[in-house]
């Protein structure tokens, strides 16, 4: 299984590899135990795993006998790695004498590779700053932006004179409503109320830096936290989608906004 991590990393759980999905040559491997937990705590994201439930099914379930830091010192060897390549995002959170929590809103994956789409032309804006929201040129935080905006993952990108062409899986979209007459998509499902308020967030940047031209398609992303209370990230591109079908966009403009 392949899971992509915050649309910007994948990790394979057959052989322990995680590569930054946009520079496919930055890539890690992970021996056997780091590569088991992370699994586990992947496949039970939006859940709470206890430091017992990881030692029994990491250690105990194969016979293996850990030390008293083990889970420890390998989830600050995958964070590390996340780091590493280039995903700034705490992807393992720690809860105090609780567990460990991996939020499902950046996880996705797959049994096999899908079908790829092209996209064409991509031009990534600065990141902008509102109320409360800080400019952002890390080149982790401007790859995350390309990544979204060109919807999305698993295949290396190569580049040609005067342009880049990149390859990547299909993604699904959800409607969410319109920017003017140019329609809204996420890339997550979310509730009426989430929608109307991640549809009124994009409006709002999209107004201020990519406003609606000739019914092209705005993609917006954020955190449930950033809908509701303005910390965290989002990011919106707009598109051209030439053939309707939302499988090929060319010539996007993205914005990624983060406040804290």
């Amino acid at each position: 299984m392949v899971f992509t991590i915050f649309n910007m990393i994948a990790f394979r759980s057959a052989d322990g590899a995680m590569w930054n999905i946009a520079q496919p040559d930055r890539r890690v491997s992970f021996t056997t135990i780091p590569a088991r937990l992370f699994t586990y705590l992947l496949e039970n994201a939006d859940k709470m795993v206890s430091r017992e439930e990881l030692l029994n099914n990491i250690w105990n379930k194969y016979g293996l006998e850990p030390s008293s830091n083990s889970v420890n010192q390998y989830i600050s060897l995958i964070r590390k790695s996340l780091s590493e390549l280039g995903c700034e995002e705490e992807i393992i959170k720690t809860i105090p004498r609780v567990g460990f929590y991996i939020s499902r809103e950046w996880i996705s994956y797959q049994q096999e590779t899908p079908q790829s789409v092209e996209t064409t032309s991509t031009k990534v804006q600065p990141a902008i700053k509102q109320s409360r929201l800080h400019r952002g040129y890390k080149p982790a935080l401007l790859a995350i932006g390309l990544i979204i905006s060109t919807l999305l993952v698993l295949q290396p990108f190569r580049a040609a004179t005067g342009h880049l062409d990149y390859r990547f899986p299909k993604s699904t979209l959800y409607k969410i409503g319109n920017i003017a007459t140019c329609p809204l998509y996420t890339l997550s499902a979310s509730s009426p109320d989430v929608a109307a308020r991640k549809e009124k967030l994009a409006a709002e940047l999209a107004a201020a830096h990519v406003p609606c031209v000739n019914n092209e398609v705005f993609i917006f992303h954020s955190g449930e936290h950033y809908a509701y209370q303005q910390s965290g990230r989002a990011f919106i591109t707009r598109c051209t989608n030439s053939d309707h079908t939302l499988s090929h966009f060319s010539d996007c403009k993205a914005v990624y906004a983060f406040a804290k």
